[in-house]
């Protein structure tokens, strides 16, 4: 009979665990504030307000801070809904459009060279395997590759800088902040791409892609479109399979997801029709 107990008791541990990870998810959820009349600069000083707000506060507790903060940003005319909420709704956690903006006007897009500068990579998942700078200009060269692929089925892409005067054209700048690597031989993940599969398994990858984006005139340099987003990849559910793919290979999904959702945006802004082809992926 003790035997059997234990035995039940080991069963259900592994329940419980997966019930308390759940509840924890649900407390850490991520805020996202909508107001597409303000620029990502604005979203930043109103977020610094709010922030000096609640520290100058009396409230000890996190979620009394939490929701003082949310208070604060809903009186600057934000929108508060979770990050998942945002994504789903406007395709990235922040958007920007300027008013009145007409995009039918523009022939081309330029895509520059994707800003690297700050991009930190997330090494946790293979500790001691080092990240050359050969590999870094890789994911810049991918990002770009998968941009340029997805956004030239809704406007023309120019690839020689020197066609861009022949044309009234758009000038799109990617900045590549944050990148996962995952652990080769881990086997296959199941995700939808830039959301994961909602059965968590303790142990499993963890790692957050992030980056920023700006449209703007080619000829007056005025912004017109800014975006930003973050992807955490964690506790996905793991399948045995094959055991060869890239370590990046999390990275340039999410890349696609991104490239996709920025293409749809654009033919939105448009007129144009543009079917996400963001699905479930094996990798």
């Amino acid at each position: 009979m003790l035997i059997r107990k234990v035995l039940e008791m080991k069963i259900k541990a592994p329940i419980l665990l997966l019930i308390f990870l759940f509840i924890l998810s649900g407390c850490a959820t991520k805020m996202a504030y909508l107001n597409s009349s303000k620029t990502a600069e604005d979203l930043e000083n109103d977020k610094n307000a709010c922030q000096a707000e609640v520290d100058n506060s009396d409230f000890k507790d996190p979620d009394l801070k939490k929701n003082k903060f949310n208070e604060c940003m809903k009186k600057k005319d934000y929108k508060v809904v979770s990050e998942e909420t945002a994504q789903k709704a406007q395709g990235f956690v922040e958007v920007w459009m300027k008013p009145g903006i007409d995009l039918n006007s523009y022939e081309a897009v330029y895509i520059e060279k994707v800003d690297l500068s700050r991009a930190e990579v997330d090494n946790s998942s293979i500790p001691g395997m080092e990240v050359s700078d050969k590999e870094i200009q890789n994911l810049g060269e991918e990002m770009l590759k998968r941009f340029s692929k997805a956004i030239n089925e809704v406007i023309p892409v120019i690839s020689d800088r020197s066609e861009i005067p022949l044309k009234k054209t758009l000038i799109l700048d990617l900045k590549l902040k944050k990148i996962f690597q995952t652990k080769i031989g881990a086997g296959v993940v199941l995700k939808v791409a830039g959301y994961f599969s909602p059965v968590p398994l303790p142990g499993g990858p963890e790692g957050v892609f992030s980056f920023q984006g700006e449209i703007s005139d080619f000829t007056s340099r005025e912004k017109l479109i800014t975006f930003s987003d973050e992807v955490k990849s964690s506790k996905n559910s793991s399948l045995s399979g094959r055991e060869d793919f890239s370590r990046w290979e999390h990275a340039y999904n999410v890349m696609d997801y991104w490239a996709d959702q920025l293409a749809a945006l654009l033919a939105k802004e448009r007129g144009q029709k543009y079917k996400l082809k963001s699905g479930w992926k094996i990798i």
